[in-house]
């Protein structure tokens, strides 16, 4: 016995995955009947997905969970990361709380993101000499502007239950093997999101009990851009883009088809092609097993692209197989048999 736990105990980073499981799960049950009898809660409108107030504190419980658990473990996080994390963590709660304006979030999201590139990103890169001033402000402008727009993505995803902890493991657990194969060094906090979520999945699962709201999806979302863009930097760019192709796809095809529309596509709404799944009579559970089938194959065409090392052809493919589901989820009932 005592050999055992000297194993798991050397075992940082598998000792971090079962307490932040353990952490997490411990700590809803605690905290959930406090989120209620406060009145924290995402209540139904007409655009919801559910029916019933559902308790809005997952992000409260799981963001903190993460910085504290990958701190006890020694995980040394970049000042810039923790500093951009905390500060769309404090704003998207108080938008859980107050419902901030969207132009207020907006500015919010892009200063982080421009910080984040500046003390990060820029920091890391070779600028060619060719690259003149006027590139260059293009270059960190988009940049910018793409950091921003895939954060708040990943917030629009998160429209029912399960959709963004499967996406948060999927992500991070590719990463996590891809890492494995390359002979990179494991990351401590890769490690402590997989344990984190997983304690969240058991109580955001449909039926769900909780929501992560924007206290948590946007600054997941944030570490899960961290995340894409340490492994792009590392020079796997294809696998980076391939893995979140979903999510790129679904909110971006809904973004034109709103602003085609002439619509106000800043504002929420429930047009996403999985929403659209979960009104033709789907249950959330069916949707979020669909997801997983669509990640499955992302995670093949993204493997595939690390063994031969960015063949923009399994970039193209992941388009199609994409494509593929989002044109199902708006034709057809049945893409799966029911349960």
């Amino acid at each position: 016995m005592h050999a055992l736990i000297s194993s798991f105990l050397e075992n940082i980073s598998f000792c971090s995955v079962i307490i932040g499981l353990l952490g997490t799960i411990i700590s809803f049950k605690l905290f959930l009947p406090l989120f209620i009898s406060l009145k924290f809660l995402d209540k139904p409108t007409d655009r919801s997905n559910h029916v019933r107030p559902i308790a809005l504190g997952g992000g409260v419980i799981v963001v903190p969970i993460i910085i504290l658990v990958s701190s006890i473990f020694n995980y040394q996080w970049p000042a810039v990361i923790i500093i951009v994390m905390s500060i769309l963590f404090l704003i998207s709660f108080l938008d859980d709380i107050k419902n901030l304006r969207a132009s207020l979030r907006l500015i919010t999201h892009v200063i982080c993101s421009g910080i984040y590139f500046y003390f990060y990103i820029f920091a890391q890169i070779e600028i060619p000499i060719i690259i003149n001033d006027d590139l260059l402000i293009i270059i960190y402008v988009l940049s910018i502007a793409s950091i921003a727009w895939f954060i708040n993505a990943f917030n629009f995803m998160d429209g029912i239950d399960g959709i963004t902890a499967i996406q948060i493991i999927f992500l991070t657990g590719s990463l996590i093997l891809f890492n494995y194969y390359l002979n990179y060094k494991s990351d401590l906090l890769q490690f402590t999101v997989i344990g984190v979520t997983l304690g969240f999945l058991f109580f955001n699962w449909s039926p769900a009990k909780v929501f992560l709201g924007d206290s948590g999806s946007i600054p997941l979302g944030f570490l899960m851009t961290h995340f894409l863009i340490d492994f792009a930097l590392k020079g796997f760019w294809v696998a980076a883009l391939i893995l979140p192709m979903y999510y790129i796809l679904d909110t971006s095809v809904t973004l034109i088809i709103r602003v085609l529309r002439k619509e106000s596509f800043w504002k929420a709404h429930s047009q996403h092609f999985y929403q659209k799944l979960v009104r033709r009579g789907k249950t959330h559970k069916e949707v979020c097993k669909i997801i997983i089938i669509i990640s499955l194959g992302l995670f093949i065409l993204a493997l595939s692209s690390v063994l031969v090392k960015n063949n923009a052809v399994f970039l193209i493919l992941s388009f199609i197989w994409c494509t593929f589901f989002l044109l199902n989820f708006s034709t057809n009932n049945k893409i799966i048999k029911n349960d």
